[in-house]
């Protein structure tokens, strides 16, 4: 009876204290958004900051917002650092004890998408600061086999489990897991660096996975076939008998050192946001994009006129990996000891139990809305080849324009990284 009466009198607090749970990022920091979306980044950053301050914010998607934010404002050394700082957090995070997962106190862990985007803009602030080598080693990073292989184990039985239940094609894996705009990067940090063999397997893998894409999925990367047949040729590399065939439109552009060139990335809209959609008379979590134009780039320089392609639509992996049930990959499934201990407390101390239960729910819930919303939709890229000197470079994207200035010089390519909505 003393017991009993103990647990009672116990009950209320404790539903009151493992009943909170961890702040809303995404509705904490809606102002952040506002900002970075009116292009304002050092008031989207300072935004950041005393949200961070006041609500207590999740250290990870603080700092991965900020390298992002620090990115899209040129910032590239700040933005390597921080978003180094944030690579060291996530890699601390992939270890969580049994009572953070039973209490429901399991922090935000970065999931192999947002993990390889990570890289990938971090590859492109060392190519900004003139570090090929550097840039290269963090690019090959974005591939999903490169990562740290429990990242991708633990997924990987349930993303089985997922894809069984609809039609799928295997060859569309590698578009679902794989950045090719990671391995775009990677090339091109190695044709920089002059690693020529290097940055032919890079684009060859890059067009590959995008020449495996779904229907319908804005992923392409059709400028580069001439190179590789071209480069192909030069080096003496086998894959010539592969591509050669598929070379019926134009023939190869000529490869030296004597051209000048520009790469153009574009960074194009903002990653659609998770949310709580009807299906079925209940809801489930998807993801709801975010209103950008979804137009290419033109790039106009020295009277020359291309349309940049979309490498990689992340905008569209979400919506896609979300529709195979994979979307949240964010999330790990609770150990089989979380779960038995839940339950037996449900059945030994029942005010207990449901607390943990509830809480358990209400921050998985939390998580599941969780995410790097400072990404771009997409990574578009466009490559001409100019004449050496000082170049008037103008993007247009829907109705917004945009103009640099670029220095061509003979043997290696000049980078040019934007942002535009």
């Amino acid at each position: 009876m003393g017991i009993r009466h103990a647990i009672q009198c116990l009950g209320v607090p404790l539903l009151l204290a493992l009943g909170a749970c961890s702040p809303s990022y995404v509705q904490r920091t809606a102002q952040v958004r506002v900002l970075a979306e009116s292009a304002r980044y050092t008031e989207a950053r300072k935004e950041l900051a005393a949200e961070a301050d006041r609500s207590s914010l999740d250290a990870l998607l603080v700092a991965v917002d900020d390298g992002a934010l620090l990115h899209r404002a040129g910032e590239w050394e700040q933005s390597a650092r921080v978003l180094n700082e944030a690579a060291a957090l996530a890699d601390a995070r992939e270890t969580v004890s049994l009572s953070q997962e039973l209490l429901g106190s399991a922090p935000w862990r970065m999931g192999t998408l947002e993990r390889q985007t990570l890289h990938a803009l971090n590859a492109l602030n060392q190519l900004k600061l003139g570090r090929p080598e550097a840039a290269a080693v963090e690019a090959r990073l974005t591939n999903a086999l490169h990562l740290r292989q429990h990242l991708e184990a633990l997924h990987q039985t349930e993303l089985e489990r997922s894809l069984a239940f609809v039609p799928f094609d295997e060859d569309f894996r590698a578009y679902l897991e794989r950045l090719s705009i990671g391995l775009y990067v990677s090339a091109l940090a190695h044709e920089l660096a002059g690693n020529e063999d290097s940055a032919f397997i890079d684009y060859l893998e890059a067009w590959r996975i995008t020449r495996g894409t779904p229907p319908g999925a804005p992923s392409s990367l059709t400028h580069l076939l001439p190179r590789l047949v071209a480069e192909a040729r030069r080096l003496g590399r086998p894959e010539l008998l592969e591509l050669e065939p598929l070379l019926v439109e134009r023939p190869p552009e000529p490869v030296s050192p004597d051209p000048g060139a520009l790469v153009v990335v574009v960074e194009a809209g903002w990653i659609p946001e998770r949310c709580l959609v009807p299906r079925s008379g209940t809801q489930v979590w998807s993801v709801c994009t975010r209103s950008w134009s979804h137009a290419k780039a033109r790039v106009e320089v020295a009277g020359r006129s291309q349309v940049a392609e979309t490498v990689t639509s992340m905008e569209n992996l979400l919506i896609r990996r979300g529709a195979l049930g994979a979307m949240a990959d964010t999330e790990r499934a609770p150990s089989l000891a979380v779960n038995l201990g839940a339950a037996a407390s449900y059945v030994l101390v029942p005010p207990l139990g449901a607390a943990l239960i509830i809480r358990r729910v209400v921050e998985v819930n939390t998580r599941m809305e969780q995410g790097w919303l400072s990404l771009p939709a997409e990574f578009q890229v466009a490559r001409l080849s100019l004449p050496q000197g000082r170049q008037t470079v103008t993007l247009h994207m829907g109705t917004r324009e945009q103009v640099h200035e670029v220095d061509i010089r003979p043997g290696r390519p000049q980078v040019l990284v934007v942002q535009m909505e």
